[in-house]
């Protein structure tokens, strides 16, 4: 499955080949062009992993798109290297964010820390990648700069208001763009307005939890990719 969300926003944000002046570091090449560096307790073995998901995600396209891998002495970090002014985009934590979920399994699960740098490796922004299971069923992501307390705090929201309730519903909290609660739905049922409105109530009602209104409210399918969008203010 290629990657749907903002494909042409990466490719702009990712930029074309950016000289790390790393020669002699550790790396692999993927599909000839792309390349994934590795550090401190990762392996080569570790970074053909996460290039081949990147591969599978759409990002690693032949562009000439570098990514660096950290395992070890504290939590794994994937670092994109983006373009000047790229990490102030305002989709980029909502993108990045959502190719890091997509890749942890490839580095050895949740939660990870996805940091967008420059070609000089300065970190620009720091987003965390995290999920929670929520009861036995139900999955909390959470996202940027949102923590596992700001999960479970809404995760706990949620089964009070009889959402989260063992039935295996995915929602996703997102800090760092606002505030965003997304929810993933069946297939078309974004475009019905009963589910819309059920879904405002239900964000209104545990609003609190997340740090209060206004809240972008996005209803996913089941890929997370976002087919309606609004504020519930």
């Amino acid at each position: 499955m290629g990657f749907a969300l903002g494909a042409a926003l990466l490719l702009a944000l990712a930029g074309g080949e950016i000289a790390l002046n790393s020669s002699r570091d550790p790396k692999v090449t993927i599909g000839g062009h792309d390349e994934v560096y590795y550090y401190r307790r990762a392996t080569k073995e570790d970074a053909l992993q996460l290039g081949e998901a990147l591969k599978a995600t759409g990002f690693f396209n032949g562009r000439g798109t570098n990514v660096l891998l950290w395992e070890g002495g504290g939590p794994t970090t994937v670092s994109f290297v983006v373009a000047d002014g790229a990490w102030d985009h305002p989709s980029a934590i909502s993108n990045f964010t959502e190719i890091g979920r997509r890749i942890a399994h490839s580095v050895g699960g949740f939660p990870i820390q996805v940091h967008l740098i420059d070609s000089g490796r300065a970190i620009r922004k720091k987003m965390t990648v995290g999920k929670a299971t929520i009861g036995n069923k139900d999955i909390l992501y959470y996202f940027g700069t949102a923590t596992a307390a700001n999960a479970q705090a809404l995760g706990q929201a949620l089964q009070s208001a009889g959402y989260f309730a063992d039935r295996g519903f995915t929602v996703a909290l997102l800090k760092g763009e606002g505030t965003v609660i997304s929810f993933v739905v069946q297939e078309g049922s974004w475009d019905n307005p009963d589910v819309a409105a059920t879904l405002d109530r239900l964000v209104r009602q545990v609003a609190v939890s997340a740090g209060g209104l206004p809240i972008e409210l996005r209803l996913l399918n089941r890929d997370m990719e976002i087919k309606k969008e609004f504020a519930v203010r």
